[in-house]
């Protein structure tokens, strides 16, 4: 029994020592090695030509540049630039504005093409009547080359002008300036702009012929609504085709403001005291225009203007006086509106003027004139009103009777009734301006009238633009109560106010 169990121990233990042999003999064999891969070449990327971002390049609208390329080949072509090769340079040349960018070989290009706010011809001659500073004959001269868009302003001795995606001038032309003489006339006519007197929208507001080798008296007063966008308002003479003709100019314009009264005011007033002709000379070519005045009128803004406009050829045709109101960015052709017969306000041409002779027996009672009342002024060609006579001239002469044995004061006295309103009066050799006017009268002069004499008095002045007319002019008598002599003027002109 022992020796059986020894032999079986031992069988055991055999079985077990060749298992651990085996699983020794297994751990003891070396790494297995991995099969080799073949590697790959390395390859350089491939690397185009570097682009160059060039600075932003500008050119004016119809005008060429030399380009700074190297380039053999010309860009693709596109309706804002053209490209031209010249003795081996690339010239580039401007035709609509806008922004054109592209790669061209190893550059890329943003070429920007603008169009001047003012393009001046290199020579300025400028000619002048009276003592009319020649900085403001270039401001006028300098509008016939504005763009549209551009506000054209002067400080000092350089004109500037600038505008939206406009290319900005600011410079200070040289200028031949001619002085020539300009005899004095009184206006032949008056030219009235004052319908629609509130713009609401974009439009002619007149037409107006100018009849060679006559005097135009000129008065607009226009205002743009509150709520309205900006516009520009133009005041331009329009040539006929076949002819050109010469305007000797002279313009006062006030504003924008918000004082429609004191605008008014001061470009008659402004009008008023010049009454020696001074302005420039505009010559209007066959089937052009000049602009006078190209001012912005902003919502709730007024603009007022007083004008002398005559034309110095003879035997020529007839421009066309035209003002009109446009948004800033409306290049379409304008309409005139129709006038409307029920307007309280007018427009077209009337009368220069309304002479008055009166006489005035001192002692008795009140004698009263309406200065701006009826009868209205008809215009020529429909016979329309002009409520208020606005901008013609009522030329006074009074004759102050003293039939009495004593001297006596005579006193002259203004007052409103239509509305606050303003005047410049020539009166007796001497200028008045006055303060705001009201129903209560104001003292303009008073004359000692002696014993059983008669004194003259001359007297002029027109209803102004943005008032409110009729005004009430009032003589009456007092005793003498330190009454100022008052001698008549030596001389007196034919007129005062042309």
């Amino acid at each position: 029994m022992r020796l059986a169990q020894s032999h079986a121990g031992m069988g055991g233990l055999r079985a077990l020592l060749l298992s651990l042999g085996l699983g020794l003999s297994a751990w003891a064999q070396p790494d297995p090695l991995p099969t080799p891969t073949q590697v790959a070449p390395e390859v350089a990327p491939v690397v185009g030509p570097k682009l160059v971002i060039r600075p932003r390049f500008l050119v004016a609208k119809g005008e060429t540049l030399r380009f700074p390329s190297s380039a053999k080949v010309a860009p693709p072509s596109d309706p804002l630039c053209r490209f031209e090769k010249k003795g081996g340079n690339w010239f580039v040349t401007g035709l609509a504005p806008g922004l054109l960018s592209f790669n061209w070989e190893k550059d890329h290009w943003d070429i920007l093409v603008r169009e001047r706010a003012l393009k001046l011809p290199e020579k300025v001659s400028l000619s002048v009547f009276g003592d009319y500073p020649a900085s403001q004959a270039l401001l006028h001269w300098a509008r016939d080359f504005v763009h549209p868009r551009a506000d054209l302003k002067q400080a000092g001795a350089l004109l500037q002008a600038k505008g939206t995606d406009l290319i900005a001038y600011e410079g200070a032309p040289k200028v031949e300036l001619v002085t020539a003489a300009l005899d004095a006339r009184k206006a032949d006519g008056l030219i009235l702009s004052n319908w629609p007197e509130k713009i609401e929208e974009d439009q002619i507001l007149l037409e107006a012929p100018l009849t060679p080798e006559k005097v135009w008296r000129v008065m607009l007063h226009h205002r743009n609504m509150p709520g309205q966008p900006p516009r520009w308002l133009e005041v331009e003479i329009v040539q006929p085709a076949g002819v050109d003709e010469q305007y000797a100019v002279s313009s006062y314009l006030t504003g924008p403001a918000t004082d429609e009264i004191f605008c008014g005011h001061l470009a008659a007033l402004r009008y008023f005291k010049d009454n020696i002709p001074r302005g420039y000379f505009a010559t209007v070519g066959a089937g052009k225009r000049h602009l006078i005045e190209h001012a912005l009128l902003k919502p709730g803004q007024t603009i007022s203007a007083m004008l002398s406009l005559r034309g110095m050829l003879p035997r020529s045709q007839p421009g066309t006086l035209r003002i009109s109101v446009r948004g800033l960015d409306n290049v379409e052709p304008l309409a005139l509106t129709p006038f409307d017969a029920k307007a309280r306000t007018a427009r077209g041409v009337f009368p220069a003027e309304i002479l008055r002779e009166l006489t005035y027996q001192v002692g008795s009672a009140y004698l009263f004139e309406d200065i701006g009342g009826q009868p209205y002024l008809s215009e020529v060609s429909n016979g329309s009103p002009s409520p208020g006579n606005f901008g013609a001239v009522y030329r006074y002469r009074w004759k102050l009777e003293n039939p009495g044995d004593q001297p006596q004061e005579v006193r002259m006295e203004m007052s409103a009734r239509g509305g606050p309103a303003r005047a410049s009066i020539w009166l007796d050799g001497e200028t008045i301006e006055t303060e705001l006017l009201k129903a209560e009268p104001r003292l303009l002069k008073r004359w000692l009238v002696p014993a059983a004499s008669t004194r003259e008095v001359v007297m002029e002045t027109f209803p102004q633009a943005g008032s409110n007319f009729p005004l009430s002019v009032t003589l009456s008598t007092r005793p003498p109560t330190n009454t100022p002599e008052t001698p008549a003027p030596s001389t007196l002109p034919g007129y005062y106010i042309p």
